[in-house]
């Protein structure tokens, strides 16, 4: 067997000993900024269904006024 050939693995050099691969996230954030972007975005979630339907109502208000009540359908 020719020696050329034989695998030998205390004589192999090892390269890039000190490389370190690059994170595969863009942007890191960390857990507790991720919780609070989650926590804000469910109070104004809450926040716009609740005066979301207070100022639907605010408008009906304001138009029954200025134009008058709308008559209700007789069945």
């Amino acid at each position: 067997m020719d020696p050329d050939l034989s695998f030998h693995p205390e004589e192999q050099e090892v390269f890039f000993e000190d490389y370190k691969p690059p994170s595969r996230d863009a942007i890191y954030l960390p857990k507790y900024i991720l919780y609070l972007l989650m926590a804000s975005l469910i109070v104004v979630a809450v926040l716009y269904a609740i005066i979301g339907h207070l100022i639907k109502d605010l408008i009906h208000d304001f138009a029954d006024w200025l134009f008058g009540m709308e008559p209700e359908e007789v069945r």
